[in-house]
Parts: C-alpha cells; sequence; structure tokens
C-alpha cells in the first residue's frame, strides 16, 4: 500500500499533461529491453531491494544504485534517475493501483466511468476510509482500458523495467464473503494480466499480496509477488499464514515466481524465517508506508 503527500496531485497533473500529448494510445515500448531469460535470473539472484513512493534525489539515486531493485511512483520519481539506476544495474518497477482508486488522484478518478467502480448490494460505491480510496471492479473492460493507458503512459514511456500492481490482495479481502464476486474478480485480474502481456510482451509484473489469486489465477503472468508484514511473532502463530506459505513455495517452483517480503518488526527472526523458505526479505519499520527511504 502507498501514502502518497499532497502535493503530489499537482506533480501528477504536470505529469499527465505532459504525457498526454501523443502519448496515451502509443504502442511503442521504451522499457529497458532485458530479455525473460535474463531477467529471471537477476530476479532470482536478488538479495537487496527497496519500495520507495517518492520523488528522487542525488542522494536517493545513489542509494538506489546500491539495489538490486526497486519500486518507485513513476508520476514523483524523475525519468533521469530512473536511467541512472538502471544503468547500474537496478531493475526498476513503477507502481500502479490496480485494484483500488486514491481519492487524491482525481485526475485519473475523471478517467473512469461509473461502471469502473465496485458498488455495493445497495448501488453504493465502496470507500475504503483506511485509504480514502474506493474499491474498484477489475472485471471491467473499460477499467481495464485505463489501467493500461496508464502503464503505458507512467511505466512504458518512462522505460522501466517492470509494473507493479499493487492492492491485488483486494479482490481476497473484501469479497471473500461471496464465492460468485470473488471469481468474477480473480478472473477479471487474469485477464488484465493477460492484456498487459499482450500489449507490452517485455514488460515485467509483479503483484502485492493476493496469494489465492496468484496461485488460481495470475501466476503464469507473475514475476514476483510482495507480501508486506511478514512479521515473525505474527506469521508463526497464525495458521492461514502457514498454508500461503506453502501456497506460494508450490507456485514458484510451477512458474519460477519470486517471492518478495517486507517485514515491519522483528528484523532478525523475520529476516530468519523468510530466508528458510527461500524467501527475499526487506525490513521496513514504518510500516506500510513509503515515502521516506530509511
Amino acid at each position: 500500500m502507498k501514502n502518497v503527500k499532497g502535493f503530489f496531485f499537482i506533480l501528477f497533473v504536470l505529469a499527465g499533461s505532459l504525457s498526454a500529448c501523443g502519448h496515451d494510445h502509443a504502442e511503442v515500448n521504451e522499457s529497458s529491453g532485458i530479455t525473460e531469460s535474463n531477467r529471471s535470473k537477476k530476479l532470482e539472484s536478488v538479495k537487496a531491494f527497496k519500495y520507495y513512493l517518492d520523488a528522487g534525489s542525488e542522494s536517493i539515486l545513489s542509494k538506489m544504485k546500491q539495489q538490486d531493485l526497486v519500486i518507485v511512483e513513476p508520476v514523483v520519481m524523475e525519468r533521469e534517475y530512473i536511467t541512472e539506476a538502471q544503468e547500474s544495474g537496478t531493475l526498476v518497477y513503477g507502481y500502479i493501483n490496480s485494484m483500488e482508486a486514491d481519492k487524491w488522484n482525481s485526475e485519473l478518478i475523471a478517467r473512469f466511468k461509473e461502471e469502473a467502480f465496485f458498488h455495493n448490494k445497495n448501488g453504493d460505491r465502496h470507500y475504503i476510509p483506511k485509504w480514502d480510496a474506493y474499491l474498484m471492479d477489475i472485471s471491467n473492460r473499460h477499467y481495464q482500458d485505463v489501467l493500461l493507458n496508464e502503464i503505458q503512459r507512467r511505466v512504458i514511456n518512462a522505460g522501466l523495467d517492470g509494473v507493479f500492481l499493487d492492492t491485488v490482495g483486494s479482490i481476497e479481502d473484501y469479497h471473500h464473503g461471496d464465492d460468485k464476486v470473488l471469481k468474477q474478480q480473480q478472473k477479471g485480474m487474469e485477464l488484465f494480466m493477460k492484456r498487459i502481456k499482450e500489449r507490452f510482451p517485455d514488460l515485467s509484473i509483479a503483484q502485492n499480496w493476493g496469494f489465492e489469486t496468484l496461485s488460481d489465477y495470475t501466476a503464469p503472468y507473475v514475476d514476483f509477488v510482495m507480501w508486506e508484514q511478514f512479521d515473525y511473532s505474527k506469521i508463526t502463530v497464525d495458521s492461514w499464514s502457514q498454508d500461503m506459505i506453502e501456497v506460494l513455495k508450490k507456485t514458484r517452483e510451477q512458474y519460477g515466481i519470486q517471492v518478495m517480503t517486507i517485514s515491519f518488526k522483528e528484523e532478525k527472526d523475520s529476516r530468519a524465517l523468510a530466508e528458510t523458505h527461500g524467501f527475499k526479505n526487506l525490513y521496513h519499520p514504518a510500516g506500510s508506508y513509503y515515502n521516506e527511504w530509511e
């Protein structure tokens, strides 16, 4: 999940206006050009990675170059820093919110027809107070189209190595009590990723959470999956977490998907637990807010 500070909206609008000048529907893939086999090897060898969603600087660039992989917010991360980090060997993925629409991002929300929002049984939009966001309907073709154009503008045109689809786990979080809707949204995410690969065949895809969706639907399209709050004291006593560890290990064995974990506490024990299962680990005591490089 992300936390975007208020002034980012202005930057977003400016970036959107510049991108809109002839780029929205361009099919030219300006990604870094790393082959799939080379990227797979690089992901497997990742030891140091970072999740950072704020603007860049020379100091941040220096730190990016020390990482094997960095997830950035392409709206605010300057392209020159992305390029220089890639030239040093760092894989750079661009953040896209896949299942939620942040209210601060009024420029993007304005492009959604009402059908793009997920509506409850009363016909109202599903609002998520914690993130000040709306739950979206990934099975809706129009919504997919808008996100595909957003990937073109923010990820492809910036030459990034991959797209990081956040909030995939919202499918299971909010629809677990309705099997019909759950499967509809899971199949919608599967189709969306298939469309990403059809339009941008060289682009790597990563997803955050949504482990059952990954195992049953999206695994053929995903190169790595993120597990936030991988904390020793929580994981070791939670039966669901233990089950998901085994699901991810089987999925990794079948599809070669790497598992990246982020721990918010118990740094040493959490990292040791992750490494026991062959998962990669980042310690991030600030929790699920990534606007500062710690």
